[in-house]
């Protein structure tokens, strides 16, 4: 369990994260209207599983600017959502939780902040266009009746050296923790 502890907003809020947030194309506006009903957490499979840090919580942290708490801990939460939704669906005031939570995410990368197991999504990202490979996944495919290879980019080799070039030309460029030659 995660200790405890009292926050010095006076100390601790970065004014300026707002902005970094607003670059990362969250509505600030919609940001802030957040009325801390917890209807995103009430469906937030990170809350659900009994993480400390979850989905609402990550939102009033945004707003008050706590950017150094994202940075510090590069096994929060904001690695844990599961990308399921849920909290935009339900959310009455449109705030968007998980596209918060995406763009923390990034900027924590910017940071280079966050687990190793992100630098193996990243790269799966940018050679296969999958963030997640299963291994054997041919076997299992095969086994339903489907051909080994799937009609993605694993399997198109022109269309995947073209999905390289795009994200070249992308803020993955200036993300990625590794080269993209």
């Amino acid at each position: 369990m995660a200790e405890a502890r009292i926050i010095n907003l006076v100390e601790e809020s970065e004014p300026n994260f707002s902005d970094e947030l607003k670059e990362m194309g969250i509505d600030i506006k919609k940001l802030k209207a957040c009325i801390k009903c917890s209807e995103c957490a009430s469906v937030c499979q990170m809350a659900l599983a009994g993480l400390e840090f979850y989905s609402n919580k990550i939102v009033h942290a945004a707003i008050l600017g706590l950017r150094e708490m994202f940075l510090d801990d590069p096994s929060s939460s904001v690695w844990g959502c599961q990308s399921c939704n849920r909290c935009v669906e339900i959310c009455p005031m449109d705030v968007k939780p998980f596209e918060i939570v995406m763009a923390i995410r990034r900027i924590c990368i910017k940071e280079y902040a966050f687990p190793p197991n992100v630098i193996d999504g990243l790269r799966n990202y940018y050679t296969m266009g999958h963030a997640v490979i299963v291994k054997g996944y041919e076997k299992r495919r095969e086994k339903v009746g489907l051909p080994p290879v799937p009609p993605t980019l694993i399997g198109n080799e022109k269309m995947r050296k073209k999905f390289q070039e795009v994200l070249k030309n992308t803020v993955f460029a200036e993300i990625a923790p590794f080269s993209l030659d």
